[in-house]
């Protein structure tokens, strides 16, 4: 028992210095920050990506990643990243690693959000039905999850059965490798997301990053290929 006031001791002087760290370590971060480029319009769906990525490189609950590559492609600075993931940081779905800036891992909570909204198990598949007007109503996994969508009758759009991508991205995924389908299903509920919300630029983008997909992955994913155009 004579040890107990020790053992206090030297837990809260090493509460102290890691809360030092973490304090520097932010200041060293925001030093000289650049102007941020993200358009407060796309928050929302880089969260999501970034966070998504995350987990893909993760794999499991604690790993560290280290991200500045992907923030590189993406074309974001500093200030973009850390806009971009406080909300993520504020809800503990993941958490700071290491002195270096780019440096993440994905928390117990982040991982059980990961599993439960982005990883598709299987279960009641993909129902599609078809209204007046070229209108479509895919049923995602759920009698309650519903995705409505359509090309928008705009003028000269391509051609892209939406709701049969989605179909067949799924079927596609359980042959495919295990990071394929992973993002197979991502990019179907990116695409169902997408055309619910009728948003023409979305959807280019979510039909860029599935044709960017295709066009590297194995044979798996053969009834996919059949729908996209290529450049789309």
């Amino acid at each position: 028992m004579e040890s107990t006031p020790a053992l206090i001791v030297t837990a809260l002087l090493c509460w102290l210095i890691y809360t030092l760290f973490v304090w520097i370590r932010g200041v060293v971060h925001r030093r000289g920050l650049p102007e941020p480029s993200v358009a407060p319009g796309q928050l929302e769906i880089y969260q999501g990506q970034a966070f998504r990525e995350m987990c893909r490189r993760a794999a499991y609950q604690g790993r560290r990643v280290m991200m500045t590559d992907y923030f590189a492609e993406r074309g974001w600075n500093r200030a973009d990243v850390m806009y971009i993931l406080a909300e993520l940081l504020k809800h503990k779905l993941i958490a700071v690693e290491g002195w270096r800036f780019g440096s993440y891992s994905v928390t117990h909570k982040g991982w059980a959000e990961y599993e439960g909204k982005f990883i598709w198990t299987g279960g009641e598949g993909v129902h599609i039905s078809t209204g007046p007007g070229g209108f479509v109503v895919a049923n995602v996994n759920s009698h309650h999850s519903v995705a409505h969508g359509g090309y928008g009758n705009r003028a000269n759009a391509p051609d892209v059965p939406h709701q049969q991508l989605i179909d067949a991205l799924r079927t596609d995924a359980d042959s495919a490798t295990s990071d394929e389908a992973v993002r197979a299903r991502e990019y179907a509920d990116d695409l169902a997301a997408a055309v619910d919300a009728q948003d023409a630029d979305r959807t280019a983008r979510v039909l860029e990053r599935i044709n960017a997909l295709l066009s590297t992955a194995t044979a798996a994913f053969t009834l996919a290929r059949g729908l996209l155009p290529s450049g789309s």
